[in-house]
């Protein structure tokens, strides 16, 4: 390879960077709200640092170009190899650029990078709906469309420009030359990928060394986040601590005060769908949900109630089986999906009750299916079942007020004592409602208000509906949600406010009423139900009895190679290996003091220790199945 082409790779090279900088950008200032700054000039560390994530990409991306370019006996002045290696470095750097481009907006929904187990949509496994709104995405996001096809016409113009499209390119020459050429290519290639010359590959834990938890996102780019987890589905055999510790903090089994007491409370768990504490006027102040505000008045309420993921597809084994998301795949998707589980329905069930499971959704979406028969449920509902396609909503699946009513039709017909559960849809993308009751619900700002307000009124009637049926004075209502939703305008949101979720235990005619400051999480309700109803078999599980008063109270989630433990005062962070973040969050709620540097003694101490025992535990009890380990052997 001469001079000349040396520098034209050198220059393409330098516009990949550009173009992934100039995504990184945009990136950030879209989604800004979710990004933590204690001024403007905060951005550009981000900007500067994240080349070398952007070089690690993009030296995987076009490693076959490269090969394909240098190889000493290729005549790429052949007009069929120049076409051939002209739409290979098109495709392969127009993927990532429109990777990027997508996670702008997709972003918001997941706040974390495109994972590997995003293409299980386009696949199929994860259902068919993400087809259905493309066309909706397409329409509402026009403009990064836009920039898209921008920055392929001006990628397809440095390439055009480039001496690798002309004729006249390849000149004779010796063998010696182009050989050491390709193996300094090869060399510099693989240094890039691996990000350096450090004994391990660099990673996403990488970027939580460079920057605090909530920035990750920025630093990063998505066609990296894609490659570094396509092999993120086995969990580390992690021994932090001794085997079985003495945990003066946390028991994973639970067991009954009462075990001649059989249980007859019915329970309902309604799961909203992206229903953020923020937007609760009982929380906030704000009156989007006046019925929702109404019914949390007259229940008892978790004020500091977090989710333990931020998808829909973690949220729901969260709630119903305490199995938290504390890996990059979401359990029901993992290589342990197949695990034998505890849950509500499988629980209960060796006590007489039966069990279903209602989701309005297309059938397989999620695999909430599956999901649901290898947790025990005796009866799934979904939009098959509804068999009603007037009530459809052309997107997600039936509209909520009616599939609400529809449960209660169901619940009359089932036997008591009973366990069942909603997952609500239409609080997400693309945010609609019935056409009927468009001027009842008028959108205000961020499009997920209205469909606040039609859910406010949706469950305004099932419960109007509930009331009149036998089981509803013996039934215990838990309302809580899958995760938290987007920022919307003239609401602050603070960096603990993105996992901030109501989890609220309802109960007519009961003394479940007020409010409980503790930290509550999703993986803490089934315990502390099943310690309400009295339920008189030891059982397995994640998460804590909220009821317990000698308990520590404390929520784990994970987040871009992040585990968080949060308490009463602090957050603590740490990325597998060592702590990344430790943060008062009681007094600095915006977390911008990390004080992981300073001399905090006992309090970092034993927030390490507990987070590693929850990470431990959590992997072993995946990795050998005995997530259902009790102390009766049932």
């Amino acid at each position: 390879m001469n001079k000349n082409r040396h520098t034209e790779l050198v220059q393409l090279i330098i516009t990949l960077l550009l173009l992934s900088s100039i995504c990184r950008l945009l990136f950030i200032l879209f989604n800004i709200s979710y990004f933590s700054f204690n001024q403007p000039v905060s951005i550009f560390p981000l900007l500067i640092n994240g080349i070398w994530f952007d070089f690690s990409s993009i030296f995987l991306s076009n490693f076959l170009f490269i090969i394909i370019l240098c190889w000493p006996s290729v005549k790429t002045h052949k007009i069929q190899v120049q076409g051939f290696i002209k739409k290979l470095f098109i495709l392969t750097n127009g993927a990532s650029i429109y990777l990027n481009i997508i996670d702008i907006a997709y972003f918001p929904f997941t706040q974390k990078r495109l994972h590997f187990d995003f293409f299980r949509f386009i696949h199929g496994t994860k259902g068919v709906d993400l087809f259905r709104l493309i066309p909706a995405y397409f329409i509402e996001y026009w403009y990064l469309l836009l920039i898209y096809f921008l920055m392929m016409y001006l990628l397809l113009k440095c390439y055009n420009d480039s001496i690798f499209s002309k004729k006249e390119d390849i000149e004779a020459r010796s063998t010696s030359y182009p050989v050491f050429s390709f193996i300094i290519w090869i060399f510099i290639s693989c240094i890039a990928i691996r990000g350096g010359f450090q004994s391990t590959s660099i990673d996403i834990i990488d970027a939580t060394e460079m920057t605090s938890a909530q920035n990750v996102p920025a630093l990063i780019n998505t066609p990296f986040s894609v490659f570094n987890t396509i092999h993120s589905g086995l969990l580390k055999d992690f021994q932090y601590l001794p085997e079985n510790p003495c945990n003066p903090y946390y028991n994973f089994y639970h067991t009954p005060d009462q075990i001649d007491v059989k249980p007859k409370t019915n329970i309902i768990i309604i799961i909203v769908e992206s229903l953020s504490n923020n937007y609760i006027g009982y929380f906030s102040g704000h009156s989007y949900t006046p019925f929702i505000d109404s019914l949390f008045s007259k229940s008892l309420v978790f004020t500091n109630g977090f989710a333990n993921g931020k998808e829909s597809i973690q949220g729901i084994p969260a709630v119903l089986s305490s199995i938290p998301s504390w890996q990059d795949a979401p359990f029901i998707f993992s290589a342990y999906s197949e695990n034998n589980i505890n849950s509500f329905a499988n629980l209960l069930k060796k006590v007489g009750y039966s069990s279903s499971f209602f989701h309005g959704g297309n059938n397989g979406t999620m695999g909430f299916d599956t999901y649901c028969k290898n947790a025990g449920f005796d009866a799934y509902y979904g939009k098959n079942e509804y068999e009603n396609n007037l009530d459809y909503d052309g997107k997600w699946g039936i509209w909520d007020a009616p599939f609400l009513q529809f449960m209660v039709n169901k619940l009359n017909d089932m036997p008591q004592p009973f366990i069942s559960s909603v997952f609500t849809i239409n609080t997400h993308h693309p945010y609609q409602i019935p056409e009927h009751l468009k001027s009842r619900f008028k959108q205000e700002g961020h499009p997920i208000i209205s469909c606040l307000k039609y859910l406010d009124y949706a469950l305004a009637e099932f419960f109007k509906k509930a009331k009149k049926s036998p089981w509803f004075n013996n039934t215990l209502f838990i309302i809580t949600a899958d995760h938290a939703g987007p920022h919307v305008q003239n609401i602050k949101n603070l960096p603990l406010d993105d996992f901030k979720i109501p989890i609220v235990f309802y109960k007519n005619d009961s003394d479940l009423i007020g409010k409980k400051e503790i930290i509550a999480n999703q993986i803490d309700i089934m315990p502390s139900a099943l310690k309400l109803i009295h339920y008189p078999k030891p059982f397995f599980s994640f998460g804590k009895n909220l009821f317990d008063k000698e308990c520590y109270n404390f929520s784990v989630n994970y987040r871009s190679g992040i585990y968080q433990l949060i308490d009463s005062t602090y957050c603590y962070q740490f990325n597998g290996t060592k702590c990344t973040g430790f943060y008062n969050w009681e007094n600095d709620p915006e977390l911008f003091f990390n004080l992981k540097t300073q001399n905090t003694g006992n309090p970092a101490l034993k927030r390490d220790s507990i987070l590693k025992n929850m990470i431990q535990s959590f992997n072993k009890a995946m990795i050998y199945n005995n997530m259902q380990d009790s102390l009766d052997g049932n």
